[in-house]
């Protein structure tokens, strides 16, 4: 009996431990992954934009990176927070403006291959942190792609040799959350890299050296993909959407934030509105409402990691609409969202009159 009872204590402590080294760095890995993505990438895309959830109770940015698809292989291009001079960041991962990372590390991932300094929840191992959105991208041709990578290694290259007022920035080439943030960065790889000419990159121009002009000029990540995805629209391009979801039990604690992961908000990242600066959870400002029902209606498969099993497993395929069907019902139902214009007036003095709507079902 009593040996029995220590075979079980010993199983439930294994099962326990297994548990609780799941989603923390050098935590078991996430099962079926190969699977799953060589399933999702039978299907032709070429780029992925990747829009993450923000984490933040406050005016939620989030985080913008974009993939780079060549067959089997998909480099993700992520803009380094800690990319610049400041002694406080002496300890961070800070060799390159622009990291190059596999696809399955930037968001599986619990061993970065980067550096030793990486951060968990950033540069590798995404979705213990926050869900992100995949908006694949089909209509790319090699050259594109060819440029994007060249643009990116020109973009480290000025990091790394402290360069400064180049032909696609004003200033110096380092991170900086207003002038030269992951959102920016994105634009420029489609613009100067890409070479799609009318994606809009702000910023680049004399007013925006002005006290104060970074506020108005700066990108947020959520805005930035609608502009590329409103200009790709005219090259007769094709979207989807994938939903990564958020692993909700992460035990990893931030020293930063002074929380575990599992405990930070998984807030769908906003437009620079009133919702982005008063910090709304509701998102009732039209333009926001208007990108969650495209990505909505864009949505063809969404992904989950099963706890118990520790396998990452297809929660939801179907069928998604074409850019056009979709921004016509996302622009129908975020009018009808949006309240009259009464409330409209109250909303930009800040002042909510009726309690906000619940958007949990377009995550």
């Amino acid at each position: 009996m009593c040996r029995l009872l220590f075979l079980y204590c010993l199983l439930m402590h294994n099962s326990l431990a297994t548990e609780l080294d799941f989603g923390i760095p050098g935590g078991e890995p996430v099962k079926k992954v190969d699977e799953v993505l060589a399933e999702l990438r039978e299907e032709p895309y070429d780029l992925e934009l990747l829009l993450s959830f923000g984490t933040s109770s406050k005016g939620s940015a989030g985080h913008l990176a974009i993939s780079v698809r060549e067959d089997d292989k998909e480099t993700v291009y992520s803009a380094n927070f800690y990319a610049n001079p400041s002694d406080e960041y002496k300890d961070r991962y800070t060799d390159s403006l622009i990291p190059a990372i596999d696809k399955k590390e930037y968001i599986y991932s619990q061993v970065s291959k980067l550096s030793e300094k990486a951060e968990f929840g950033l540069d590798y191992g995404e979705i213990f942190k926050r869900s992100l959105i995949g908006i694949r991208i089909s209509g790319v041709d090699e050259i594109q792609k060819k440029g994007i990578h060249a643009f990116y290694k020109t973009v480290n290259k000025d990091y790394s040799e402290k360069a400064r007022d180049t032909y696609y920035h004003k200033g110096q080439i380092i991170y900086n959350y207003m002038k030269l943030n992951c959102a920016k960065l994105v634009a420029q790889g489609m613009k100067y890299g890409a070479g799609y000419d009318r994606v809009k990159v702000r910023g680049n121009h004399l007013l925006a050296q002005l006290p104060g002009s970074k506020y108005i000029f700066s990108h947020t990540p959520t805005a930035t993909t609608f502009n590329i995805l409103k200009t790709l629209s005219r090259y007769h391009t094709k979207f989807s959407v994938v939903l990564y979801k958020k692993f909700e039990d992460s035990r990893f604690y931030d020293q930063e934030l002074q929380m575990q992961f599992r405990e930070l908000p998984n807030r769908f990242p906003s437009f620079k509105s009133l919702d982005f600066f008063n910090g709304s959870t509701a998102y009732e400002s039209f333009d926001n409402l208007r990108a969650m029902h495209l990505l909505y209606h864009l949505g063809q498969y969404s992904l989950i990691i099963d706890g118990p099993t520790q396998e990452l497993r297809i929660e939801r395929s179907v069928e998604p609409k074409s850019y056009q069907q979709a921004m016509k019902l996302a622009s129908e139902e975020a009018y009808s969202k949006s309240k009259n214009l009464l409330r409209r007036v109250f909303r930009s003095m800040g002042i909510k009159i009726t309690s906000g709507n619940d958007n949990s079902d377009l995550y």
